[in-house]
């Protein structure tokens, strides 16, 4: 215990958030370029054509690294997490620039476009599954929940607010503009990430396994094992599906059919955030006062029937106020789900567990905006939103009362 708290000291400073205040910074500052470049890139796209099916394509080539969520999680079990999420800024800083200065001089065309979101995508899996993993290496465990819940303020408010509405502000004075200030943003995150003083390596630690098939086995085994688990990352999975076949086209959607102009088309994604933020606040009481599995269940339920309502309605206004329910119910879901997953994994295995869980719950999106570009090019713009959000109402419609039944209301940690 002695020599832990020693450790814990020399991580967390005197204060006890010294080097969370790098990691909180960091992360603010990737997630204000992130958001600046997820708006800008789908209006860069447009640029070049106005096909559903090659705009699902950029899509896919963002999300199908996806796929190697089970690997990411090895990784992050077994490198020094610190350095993984270091080099992987650093790649992502040298691609956004690449992709900035293409731009600029008018030599980017959209298989270039297509090629840089892919090698993206591998970044942010890797960046995604470490980063759930290094945060107890940075705060004590009694500050747990509050360096998390810190953590998903700064993402989302700098990424899904302000980096959102500064990426159409951005492209509209200059298509370059957004993903230069992306990459800035990562070379700053790089230096601060590399000047934390101490990591603490993950206890027990996983360097003497026999090799990586044998940690991802273990993973695997974990989540299989464990049913309710199992069920939530496949029922994840069809969310991301039809979420992914609805998002492929909300761009074109909103500009063709609702007639935002393109500079305002961030305006619509920060609404959505807010009500993300909404949710992620309000959550954990919610929880607290109905239960974890039925709160997360009428989140989902309210952002699915948001999502079919969108299909049904071209008014600016309502379509704002969609967007915002679209945005409180999936992170009300999304956030109870991740919490509950992480309070009842060990530590020992949460990387590769979580990468696993990815990989069911996530990697159905390359297949979701084919299938979205599909509905759109095959029939109109609102079928994905229609078939999407009914999908996903039926799902829950089946899937509700097993799910209470076997969580008993999922209790979450209050550390998770």
């Amino acid at each position: 215990m002695g020599e832990r708290t020693r450790r814990s000291e020399v991580v967390f400073g005197a204060g006890g958030w010294g080097g969370y205040r790098r990691l909180w910074t960091a992360s603010a500052l990737s997630s204000l370029g992130d958001g600046v470049r997820l708006t800008a890139l789908p209006l860069l796209v447009l640029s070049y054509t106005r096909e559903p099916l090659l705009l699902a394509a950029v899509t896919v080539a963002g999300t199908l690294p996806m796929l190697i969520s089970p690997l990411a999680g090895v990784a992050a079990d077994r490198w020094p997490r610190k350095l993984v999420l270091v080099w992987v800024d650093v790649a992502r800083f040298l691609l956004v620039g690449a992709l900035g200065v293409a731009v600029w001089t008018g030599v980017a065309n959209l298989a270039v476009v297509g090629v840089i979101t892919l090698l993206l995508g591998v970044g942010e899996v890797l960046f995604a599954v470490t980063s759930q993993s290094i945060l107890p290496q940075v705060v004590h465990p009694s500050r747990l929940a509050a360096g998390a819940g810190r953590l998903f303020a700064a993402q989302t408010v700098f990424r899904d607010t302000v980096g959102q509405l500064c990426g159409g502000v951005l492209f509209a004075a200059a298509v370059a503009l957004p993903f230069l200030v992306d990459a800035a943003s990562f070379a700053v995150g790089v230096v601060l990430m590399a000047s934390l003083r101490t990591v603490v390596p993950p206890e027990p630690t996983d360097t003497d396994h026999p090799g990586w098939s044998a940690m991802l086995r273990e993973g695997v085994r974990h989540l299989r094992d464990d049913r309710l688990l199992t069920v939530l990352a496949v029922m994840l999975g069809a969310v991301v599906f039809f979420g992914c076949a609805a998002t492929v086209v909300t761009v074109l959607y909103l500009v063709d059919r609702v007639g935002v102009p393109l500079g305002a088309y961030g305006l619509f994604l920060v609404v959505s955030a807010l009500g993300a933020l909404l949710g992620g606040t309000q959550a954990a009481r919610l929880a607290g006062r109905f239960g974890t599995f039925p709160t997360a269940l009428a989140g989902l339920g309210v952002a699915a029937g948001a999502c079919l309502l969108v299909g049904l309605t071209t008014d600016v206004v309502a379509v704002g106020v969609l967007f915002l329910l679209m945005g409180a119910g999936s992170v009300t879901h999304v956030s109870l789900t991740v919490a509950f997953r992480q309070a009842t994994v060990p530590a020992r295995v949460l990387g590769r567990v979580n990468g696993v869980y990815l990989l069911l719950g996530t990697g159905t999106a390359p297949l979701g905006a084919l299938f979205g570009g599909a509905l759109a090019h095959y029939f109109d713009l609102r079928t994905p939103f229609l078939v999407g959000g009914a999908a996903q109402l039926l799902m829950l419609l089946a899937s509700w009362r097993w799910i209470v039944r076997r969580g008993g209301g999922g209790s979450v940690a209050p550390g998770a």
